[in-house]
């Protein structure tokens, strides 16, 4: 009788341990500028954070952690030859934010490389295009040609530009 009653002791120390580690493993601390993006068996579930946050472990996992912090990105086009033979390059910075986490967890694959090839992409086109009406590039209308062809990608995303800073250097010689 008392080996039964010290089996059954062990096996409920037991269960309480498994169940104790069982909800500490799915419980997140997540900072006032972060939130997650949970799937549950692959499937979208939500947005959660900030705060402590419990996720089933097993079933769910966390498919990105983010901020929601502005975040910049720096532009560098390379050098460009203008039409008055003067050699030259945009410089800058874009400054950004997420603004539907959803929109940016599902949309895009490998964030910071696809944001970073956008916004050279539309810098450079829309710089060569200036540069081939005119032998100077007038930096507030490449700024706000950037920033009006950013806007459409990046509301696909789910992020909103915060402010666009672009330069040109000149080289000499």
């Amino acid at each position: 009788m008392q080996f039964l009653d010290s089996y059954f002791l062990m096996i409920m120390i037991l269960l309480v341990i498994f169940v104790l580690v069982f909800i500490f493993s799915g419980l997140m601390v997540l900072k006032e500028w972060e939130r997650v993006v949970i799937f549950r068996l692959g499937k979208y579930l939500g947005v959660k954070g900030p705060g402590i946050i419990w996720k089933l472990p097993i079933l769910d996992y966390v498919v990105l952690k983010a901020s929601l912090q502005e975040q910049s990105t720096d532009v560098d086009t390379g050098r460009y030859i203008s039409s008055e033979g003067s050699t030259q390059r945009v410089v800058g910075l874009v400054t950004w934010r997420i603004d539907d986490l959803k929109k940016y967890a599902l949309s895009i694959d490998n964030h910071q490389q696809s944001i970073a090839i956008a916004i050279h992409h539309h810098v450079l086109k829309d710089a060569e295009s200036m540069m081939s009406d005119a032998a100077y590039i007038d930096v507030d209308e490449l700024n706000s040609e950037v920033e009006e062809a950013l806007e459409s990608t990046f509301s696909k995303w789910g992020l909103q530009i915060i402010k666009i800073d672009l330069h040109m250097a000149r080289y000499f010689g």
